[in-house]
């Protein structure tokens, strides 16, 4: 379900009627995740920028293991970014996250995603993204050393 909302919100906000600013971005990133213990992450964001202050963004994010078994996270999440200069913003984000580990088949749980970040931009397409996300609760269940996910990774992204 949760992939058909981020799909469809996806393209509903490419077809719709754009004001002067508008702006499209894509990018990658790697970092470091905090499950029930640290691992290695894997990103891929893109998103819709309506305005210098506000946007909408849909991600994935592979965080490595939880319970031994890989767990991912789908999410959409309006943006908030206050820029410092021409350079450096800061960046905000709330949204929803659907968390799916692969233990024992699959096991999804929904919670809220909040993220913090600081961009610098290299030019007027592409740019660094530092930034630090809570997935929330990754299942249904409380067992387990730690039942949150976090993940502070490092994205190049490219504006269209």
């Amino acid at each position: 379900m949760m992939k058909k909302l981020i799909v469809a919100t996806a393209l509903c906000t490419g077809l719709m009627a754009t004001p002067a600013f508008a702006q499209m971005y894509m990018g990658a990133g790697v970092g470091s995740a905090k499950t029930d213990t640290n691992e290695t992450s894997y990103k891929l964001f893109g998103g819709f920028q309506f305005n210098p202050t506000w946007g909408l963004e849909v991600g994935y994010t592979d965080l490595g293991k939880y319970r031994g078994a890989n767990f991912e996270a789908a999410s959409l999440a309006g943006t908030g970014t206050v820029a410092i200069n021409d350079s450096w913003s800061l960046l905000g984000k709330l949204g929803a996250t659907s968390n799916r580990s692969h233990l024992g088949g699959s096991n999804r749980h929904t919670d809220v995603l909040l993220g913090l970040g600081v961009g610098f931009n290299f030019n007027k397409n592409v740019g660094l993204r530092l930034e630090y996300e809570d997935f929330g609760k990754l299942s249904n269940d409380n067992v387990g050393v730690n039942s949150r996910g976090k993940n502070l990774g490092l994205g190049l992204k490219y504006t269209f």
